[in-house]
């Protein structure tokens, strides 16, 4: 509606509403005509109209405005396009035509009400503060509280008071409690039920009453929980953001798992992007050490076909191959984090179980035949055993998608499943990769390490395929399991000295010879000894101290290779020690009295066959792994009295001292620690809670541990040793049984593996020629080429 307002004048005056519903102008100088509306007071602006302030205010039945300038301005009469609180004016300036009006809010000062003596006006911008200032102080002293909310469990219950009207109106979680609550009951106290960390929940309290929130960095994920459960959006809005903006790869898992925890998606793919632009450096975190892993290995049928994988594409087949155990064979986490599972790729272009290979097939081969024998098969529904598995409810992917070099996805789901996928992938040795992934809705490590399969030495081999392929056997296992045992290389053999089983510490002493592939039974001990440590030196091999399995032991014995001889007694009887040799001495750290961890470091001369001490380690340490680097003695990890430590510290033989170093990433008991390529390896081990299959690897010239390829096998109390250009990890307690394999680090692939070339260990295996496969010629392997 435009309606002009005739008469118009510069001088001071009223526009009003006449009884014709026209804008009217008047002077103050003559009174309203009865008939016209009185305007109450709604919204006041200040318009400045062809030059000229006005002040206006409208109202639910009109508008005035009020001129405040002397001045003859000459203009038209202006234009009110509407009448309402919103509404705006418009004018036409005589000389340029142009629009000339703007409006402004009036500050709180220049609000000038219509008729002072009618009407006031106090807006106190400061109650608000003042109400919730002052119920906080009432809040504080439990005055006039009208609900008790008991936050925690058992001892742990904490009780805070508070005003219902108050927390229901910050938190629509408890607004529904605290509404059920009060239905037909004038019952005050409410149980919080959910996992609160109490701090946090004090701090939103606080916020309630304060709207400032104050959070320390190491409270910000359980603040970030609590306020998520409790629906405090803009405290779970800002945490979200501080947590996903300072991201690290030792933090970005654990900030991913309280995201997902609180189904924030658009967060968690964040993290989920930065941990495929740094998986290199996640993979190294310590925080991996406490996710599921699952160890997959790929057999494949030649070197041709191992280098041309796509080792991405290949984790999402591992995927699907995990799913599909999930899904149709009912497999649980824990059956596929026990063990390392050997696939293979199958006709239907999925990968399968080795153990479904049939017997006489073309790749039933000594290595698959020995996983079979090795292995403890995945428990499966009766009768699902297929080869083709007609049923697999995700689509198969041509075998060309392995070996491809395109990194783009063979899927057409344009969303992918958030409980099930690849998160990130990195190479970490020629043919192993380790990445990232969810399975079943659980975070996992996953490692996939591809194994070339040699052909079955059958009739049945497949012509395409040349038999001088490499053949590979595993490494024999010993012949008793055990674990706390002498480990040590022994005129190029690895030997292994007493430990003890489930049963008895043990005297037996096995040798294994790497040119023959076989394990060997050398003169047993003098006497049963577990938990203890060997050196040798001089081409002796030393055992000290350890335990009968009734008393630990102040003895010790010397091996010549024939024949065991009783040594001078230590001053202290003690199992559970450290043992390595410098200068010529045998050095024994620590160890376990029947009571305490001992920091106790004595020296036997073999020369003088004397016992002497060195200064004592800064703290009493047993299941201490000790080694020698650059001339100085390491004690790593350990147990004082009752909980495993992550701290090293070396012994320098010039000044007699101990010193401090870097801790480990993670603490770990019964660890085997042995040089190797100039650095320490920490193998295996115990974390209080698990056996562990991780490695690290320390570096005298940075101080500094960093993460090593994990063992195949978890293993505490493990025994390592180091001959030729391996390292060595035998026996030792995975959580369930004592072991009697071995397995060693491949220097070239920076691998650890159960698998020996055939011909690192014995004569190659024939080769049959293509021509005379089914005669029984051998022939050359010329002949095969």
């Amino acid at each position: 509606m435009r309606l002009p307002f005739p008469g118009l004048s510069t001088e001071s005056g009223v526009l009003y509403l006449n009884c014709n519903n026209l804008l009217e102008w008047r002077s103050p100088r003559k009174r309203l005509p009865p008939s016209s509306s009185r305007v109450r007071t709604a919204t006041k602006a200040r318009a400045r109209l062809c030059g000229l302030p006005l002040l206006a205010i409208s109202g639910p039945e009109g508008c005035s405005l009020l001129s405040r300038s002397d001045e003859d301005s000459g203009h038209q009469p202006p234009v009110v396009e509407s009448l309402s609180s919103g509404f705006a004016f418009s004018g036409t300036n005589l000389g340029t035509m142009d629009p000339t009006v703007v409006i402004n809010t009036l500050d709180e000062d220049e609000q000038k009400p219509a008729k002072p003596a009618e009407l006031l006006v106090f807006d106190d911008s400061a109650h608000l503060n003042k109400v919730l200032m002052n119920l906080n102080k009432l809040r504080k002293n439990k005055q006039f509280c009208d609900v008790v909310l008991h936050v925690g469990s058992g001892q742990d219950m904490h009780e805070i008071y508070a005003h219902r009207a108050v927390v229901a109106s910050v938190s629509p979680y408890l607004f529904e409690l605290l509404a059920q609550k009060t239905k037909g009951t004038l019952q005050n106290q409410c149980k919080i039920n959910g996992n609160f960390d109490i701090s946090a929940f004090e701090r939103l309290v606080d916020y309630a009453y304060t709207s400032r929130l104050e959070v320390p960095k190491s409270k910000m994920k359980a603040m970030y929980l609590a306020a998520a459960k409790l629906k405090v959006h803009p405290v779970t809005k800002y945490c979200g953001k501080y947590l996903v903006e300072h991201l690290t790869p030792d933090n970005c898992t654990g900030v991913r798992a309280i995201l997902v925890e609180s189904m924030n998606q658009e967060l968690v793919a964040e993290v989920d992007a930065y941990l495929r632009e740094n998986i290199a450096e996640v993979v190294k975190s310590k925080e991996l050490q406490s996710l599921p892993h699952i160890q997959v290995e790929l057999v494949q049928h030649s070197s041709i076909e191992m280098d041309a994988t796509n080792n991405k594409h290949l984790c999402h087949m591992v995927l699907d191959w995990m799913r599909s155990s999930f899904d149709q064979e009912g497999v649980l986490m824990e059956t596929l984090t026990e063990k390392v599972h050997m696939l293979y790729l199958n006709l239907d272009r999925t990968l399968h179980d080795c153990n479904d290979i049939e017997a006489g097939d073309a790749k039933d081969t000594e290595l698959v035949q020995d996983y079979k024998r090795l292995s403890r098969r995945l428990s499966q529904p009766k009768g699902s055993k297929t080869k083709g598995r007609s049923g697999i409810t995700t689509p198969a992917k041509p075998r060309q998608f392995l070996y491809t070099r395109s990194d783009s996805s063979g899927s057409s789901s344009d969303e992918e499943d958030r409980d099930w996928k690849i998160i990130a992938t990195t190479s970490t040795g020629a043919h192993s990769t380790m990445g990232l992934a969810v399975v079943s809705g659980t975070m996992i490590v996953l490692s996939v390490v591809q194994r070339l399969n040699g052909p079955a030495n059958n009739g049945d081999s497949s012509p395409e395929v040349c038999t001088t392929t490499v053949g590979y056997t595993t490494l024999p296992p010993m012949m008793s399991s055990r674990c706390g045992m002498g480990t040590a290389e022994f005129q190029g053999r690895l030997l292994v000295c007493g430990g003890y089983d489930r049963g008895e510490c043990l005297r037996t002493v096995e040798a294994y010879n790497l040119a023959t592939n076989r394990w060997s039974t050398l003169a047993p001990m003098q006497t049963p000894r577990g938990r203890v440590d060997a050196t040798v030196l001089h081409g002796l091999v030393y055992l000290i101290g350890g335990s009968d399995g009734s008393k630990e032991l102040a003895s010790a014995e010397v091996f010549n290779g024939s024949t065991w001889s009783a040594l001078p007694p230590m001053p202290v009887a003690r199992s559970n020690t450290g043992v390595c040799n410098l200068d010529n001495k045998v050095f024994v750290v620590g160890g376990w009295n029947g009571k305490r961890g001992l920091s106790c470091c004595d020296i036997f001369d073999p020369l003088t066959k004397t016992w002497s001490s060195a200064a004592p380690m800064l703290l009493g340490r047993y299941q201490a792994g000790v080694a020698c680097l650059n001339r100085e003695v390491y004690a790593v990890g350990g147990c004082d009295s009752w909980t495993c430590v992550a701290s090293v510290e070396k012994y320098n033989p010039i000044t007699n001292t101990w010193t401090e170093v870097a801790s480990l990433q993670s603490a770990r008991r019964g660890c085997g620690v042995v040089e190797y390529n100039g650095k320490l390896y920490a193998v295996g081990g115990h974390d209080g809670v698990r056996s562990l299959c991780s490695v690290e690897v320390y570096d005298a010239q940075t101080n500094s541990w960093s993460p090593g390829p994990s063992l195949t096998s978890c293993r505490a109390n493990v025994g390592v040793a180091v001959v030729g250009s391996r390292l060595f990890a035998v026996g030792g307690f995975n959580g369930k049984a004592f072991l009697n394999t071995v397995e060693f680090l491949d220097a070239r692939t920076n691998e650890w593996t159960t698998f020996v070339a055939k011909s690192e260990a014995q004569p190659p295996v024939p080769c049959i020629a293509e021509d005379d496969r089914d005669s029984s010629r051998e022939g050359s392997a010329e002949e095969c080429r």
